[in-house]
């Protein structure tokens, strides 16, 4: 297994995770109205998180973000946005 620790550390040295995870807490509060409505899928209350459709980790090559695909486009898009704004990828 690789070990990514230093990729990881660059990015959370340089403020990228924190930038990440800001600009989709601002998606979150942009889309309330449709977490409002949903369940979360791991403790069964509402709202739902963002958080449980989305999922970046860290391969050879950087670091990789995942969306699932039961967000609407929509949301799906401003989350890939929110991402490519702060790792350019």
């Amino acid at each position: 297994m690789n070990d990514y620790s230093d990729l990881m550390l660059v990015d959370k040295n340089s403020g990228k995770i924190k930038d990440l995870e800001d600009a989709l807490n601002g998606v979150e509060v942009t889309y309330a109205h449709w977490l409002n409505k949903r369940e979360n899928i791991h403790t069964g209350e509402k709202p739902d998180k963002l958080g449980n459709y989305f999922r970046y980790f860290y391969t050879d090559k950087g670091i990789q973000f995942y969306v699932k695909d039961n967000l609407p486009q929509e949301i799906k898009n401003a989350c890939w946005s929110a991402y490519k704004n702060i790792f350019g990828q």
